[in-house]
């Protein structure tokens, strides 16, 4: 891993910090871009900058309630240092999502389905460079590989005192998020309110779900068990954007 990325002879940059910055660059110009022409640049740009306060301060009110007795010191010490580590999008996604209905109902002439395609859009760019952050630093690793099997050597960890071979979870994850972020170039051409935010929910759900059998780190907990708690809030979402993009295709024909 790299964690450290040394730029000069006495500047050294986290790897990780850098590529959330990189992060919140990529997703938050994409959805400036959305939104500058139906709002104007600077109530985007502000919009933009709201939504990234609150993404940061979900994803890590989140990841404190899932890992609530886990964590070492008060929690309120925690909550208030919500820029440091540990964070889980799932909570920047319900943050957000809040933050944004109340931006809605506040502010006169902000459409909720515009304005939500266009976050939509930008997210899966921003997890593309925030999930090779997670790579470079070593956090959410994957479960042991074997030598035979691809992808062998892209990543390893100290376990038990012994460097072991990992599935590069992170880069898998980097990967889909990059995908997903095509197909929602595709999705947001047909131009229905609503859809790309329903496709993106449909995605990334399902991809979650799927990555989380390879993932190695603490996972929380689990309400049925079996699954992580992660998958579980993944198929909540999976089954609700399913529902809500059959809603939006169903209004769009009957208007047509």
């Amino acid at each position: 891993m790299h964690p450290y990325i040394l730029v000069g002879p006495r500047i050294v940059i986290d790897s990780w910090k850098a590529m959330m910055v990189l992060a919140f660059l990529a997703g938050n110009l994409v959805a400036w871009i959305e939104l500058r022409q139906s709002m104007g640049r600077g109530r985007a740009l502000a919009f933009v900058l709201l939504m990234s306060w609150g993404a940061l301060f979900g994803a890590h009110l989140a990841h404190l309630l899932l890992h609530w007795g886990e964590h070492q010191g008060t929690h309120f010490d925690a909550l208030i240092t919500f820029w440091k580590d540990g964070h889980s999008f799932f909570g920047a996604l319900a943050f957000c999502g809040l933050l944004m209905l109340v931006v809605v109902k506040l502010v006169p002439g902000t459409d909720l389905w515009k304005t939500a395609d266009a976050f939509a859009l930008g997210a899966p760019l921003g997890l593309f460079f925030a999930r090779l952050g997670c790579y470079l630093k070593g956090c959410c690793w994957g479960i042991p590989v074997q030598e035979n099997q691809l992808f062998h050597g892209f990543s390893y960890k100290l376990i038990e005192n012994q460097y072991t071979a990992l599935h590069p979870v992170q880069l898998y994850s980097a990967a889909a998020a990059l995908a997903v972020f095509v197909l929602l170039l595709w999705v947001r051409e047909r131009r229905i309110p609503g859809t790309v935010l329903g496709a993106f929910c449909l995605l990334y759900g399902t991809k979650r779900f799927l990555l989380e059998f390879y993932r190695g780190d603490t996972r929380g907990g689990s309400l049925l068990g079996f699954l992580s708690i992660h998958q579980e809030i993944s198929l909540l979402l999976v089954f609700g954007s399913i529902i809500f993009l059959a809603q939006r295709w169903r209004r769009n024909r009957a208007r047509a």
